[in-house]
């Protein structure tokens, strides 16, 4: 017996070089017509709708579409893809996400510590958590505050970088710039809400900030947002783009002011924190409802 295999008597006789097709005498099979099939435009047909409807010995091929998250910082959107159901699924992590951000605005190890990531009011901070613990889901917007270089300076000058304050209205003073705000309202729907600027004394208790955000928010912020949503603009463009301003707004100056007290332990302080953040995040979702609507 060979080493490779039977030998041709073992197999019946039937070797590829001593073949007996053909008439044999060891020539060349005599081929006929017979022999063949030919394929009609019916058969070609046929196939191609067999194929489209997913038949046959073989599945489909289907491509899952990707997760995808909403990127958003000073008005820019950036849509991240991501793998399938890897949200749903509790696979994709608060940290994968912020790397992402650190890729898509090239930022140093340093910022991309410091970035903060907020959907819907909530701080996503743990990077170690799913972003499906936050009722994230695909499609959702998440909204990045970077650091400012100024954030070591006074308290005043770190806002004023947070909300974007533009550099001709930072070297104004600030009565000008009380007029200036003054003259904008008669144009415009109320002025922009991110003319007004939130300072938190750096004395005090944590009840005593908590009731200066308040007070912010209730007088400076809550009355754009009920004109916002009692006469939403009919431009569906405009009133897309008010409400981003309204709504980044709230955030940087509300929640994540909110989010920097500490209470020390006071059970009284965390309270009021916990009912103005469940205040504001009432008046966002009043906001979403006329721009989904």
């Amino acid at each position: 017996m060979s080493r490779r295999g039977w030998s041709a008597q073992e197999r019946g006789g039937l070797s590829p070089f001593n073949s007996g097709l053909g008439d044999g005498r060891g020539g060349v099979p005599e081929v006929t017509d017979e022999d063949y099939s030919y394929i009609t435009s019916e058969d070609l047909e046929r196939s191609s709708h067999y194929s489209r409807s997913g038949g046959g010995g073989g599945p489909a091929l289907v491509i899952d579409d990707d997760d995808i998250l909403l990127i958003k910082h000073k008005g820019v959107t950036y849509p991240e893809h991501f793998p399938a159901f890897s949200i749903g699924d509790g696979k994709l992590l608060v940290g994968d996400v912020r790397e992402r951000v650190q890729m898509i605005m090239k930022l140093s190890d340093r910022s991309t510590r410091k970035i903060r990531l907020l959907y819907k009011g909530r701080q996503l901070k743990n990077d170690l958590d799913p972003i499906c613990e936050f009722n994230v889901k695909n499609n959702s917007e998440i909204l990045v505050v970077l650091p400012e270089p100024s954030d070591d300076d006074s308290s005043s000058e770190s806002s004023e970088e947070v909300v974007v304050v533009g550099r001709e209205a930072e070297s104004r003073p600030k009565k000008q710039k009380k007029k200036k705000s003054k003259g904008k309202k008669s144009k415009s729907r109320g002025g922009s809400p991110r003319e007004s600027n939130l300072e938190i004394p750096s004395g005090g208790g944590p009840i005593d900030k908590l009731n200066t955000i308040s007070s912010h928010f209730t007088t400076k912020l809550l009355p754009l947002c009920v004109q916002f949503t009692a006469s939403p603009p009919t431009d569906p463009k405009k009133r897309e783009d008010e409400h981003r301003k309204l709504s980044e707004t709230i955030m940087q100056q509300v929640l994540l002011k909110l989010d920097e007290v500490e209470t020390n332990g006071e059970e009284e302080a965390r309270a009021r924190r916990k009912e103005l953040v469940r205040t504001v995040q009432d008046v966002l979702n009043r906001l979403d409802s006329q721009v989904n609507s």
